[in-house]
């Protein structure tokens, strides 16, 4: 990509209006989120792109801006790292922001993490604020997924995990069977699901404590967490200061949700949610980008996905996605104009 670049914030845009994304109807979340970040490079590269020099966006006399719906900025997260922003000023986000009054909408944004890094949550937050252009968010799910969760699941006993799923009902139905079970039963979650909590819960109160951090500047309204156990999220609730309002869980497992989940949702009120997002995206994403010659990244540090909901008529009116990456070992192949001197 830019020479100068080690690495690069990716703003989508609103993807709902991405005509090539809309053709591939069925396609997954891997799938979209791959094809957005390729669709943004690709279109960027080949449109108007501003010549960097010393890692500054700058204007050449032989670079036509008006037609260009993509714009370079260099920004600086970081000593000795330089960091690319592209984005699509002349997308139709902030137009259908305004069509809506503020208080019609309702903004959801998960968060897609594999470090515990502070900085790296603030900067994603941030870059989701300045592509919305809004003062606050309704919901941030985070989905907090370190590398050491994967080696955890692959060394998990295939028949331990087999028997925690023998029952086969819907979360409704589970819920008329919760006051039958005992209290051992229920709170007691099984051996996979404790050595997840042990592996993620330190992480997740590290990145927790900057997301109180927003609600209490009032810029961040709800908080939710994705992919725990029952017993992992009560010791997030009784530890946090801003307790989840939302739970999510993968709809692979969502016809059998853990009992000590549901009831403990229940019990304090907590939003029980499916979603289809594997908890590997950020790496698949990034390879997947890679398969087409010459666009990519080798890496996604952090995504977030924003969907934006008109409340009265419950209708999607934005969706997009904002993330963070090392450029892949092609990005020659996406180099800026280069710049000529007398």
């Amino acid at each position: 990509m830019l020479n100068s670049a080690s690495k690069v914030t990716i703003n989508t845009g609103n993807v709902l209006n991405l005509i090539d994304i809309k053709k591939k109807a069925g396609q997954n979340v891997t799938e979209e989120l791959s094809e957005s970040i390729k669709l943004t490079l690709t279109e960027w590269s080949t449109q108007n792109v501003l010549p960097v020099q010393n890692g500054i966006a700058v204007d050449h006399p032989q670079t036509s801006f008006q037609h260009s719906d993509y714009m370079v900025v260099s920004t600086s997260t970081a000593p000795q790292e330089t960091v690319i922003s592209i984005t699509r000023p002349h997308d139709d986000v902030q137009n259908k922001m305004a069509e809506e009054e503020r208080k019609n909408l309702k903004i959801g944004v998960k968060i897609f993490i594999n470090e515990d890094s502070t900085a790296a949550l603030t900067e994603c937050l941030e870059n989701v604020f300045t592509a919305l252009h809004t003062e606050y968010i309704d919901n941030v799910i985070l989905a907090y997924n370190p590398d050491v969760l994967h080696r955890l699941e692959e060394i998990a006993d295939e028949t331990t995990l087999k028997t925690s799923y023998t029952t086969k009902a819907s979360p409704i139905s589970l819920g008329s069977n919760i006051a039958r079970m005992s209290s051992t039963e229920v709170d007691a979650d099984n051996e996979a699901d404790a050595r997840k909590c042990e592996a993620i819960l330190p992480g997740i109160k590290v990145l927790w404590a900057i997301l109180e951090d927003y609600v209490k500047e009032g810029r961040v309204h709800q908080l939710g967490v994705a992919d725990v156990g029952g017993g992992c999220l009560r010791k997030l609730h009784a530890w946090a200061r801003v307790r989840p309002a939302i739970a999510q869980i993968n709809l692979a497992s969502c016809c059998v949700v853990p009992p000590s989940l549901h009831a403990f949702c229940r019990a304090n009120e907590v939003q029980l949610l499916t979603h289809g997002d594997p908890p590997d995206l950020l790496s698949i994403a990034a390879v997947k980008t890679l398969s087409d010659a010459g666009v990519g990244c080798n890496n996604l540090e952090w995504c977030a996905r924003y969907q934006v909901h008109i409340k009265c008529r419950g209708v999607l009116a934005l969706k997009g996605y904002v993330c963070k990456a090392t450029l892949g070992e092609k990005r020659e192949t996406i180099a800026a104009m280069p710049i000529t001197t007398n």
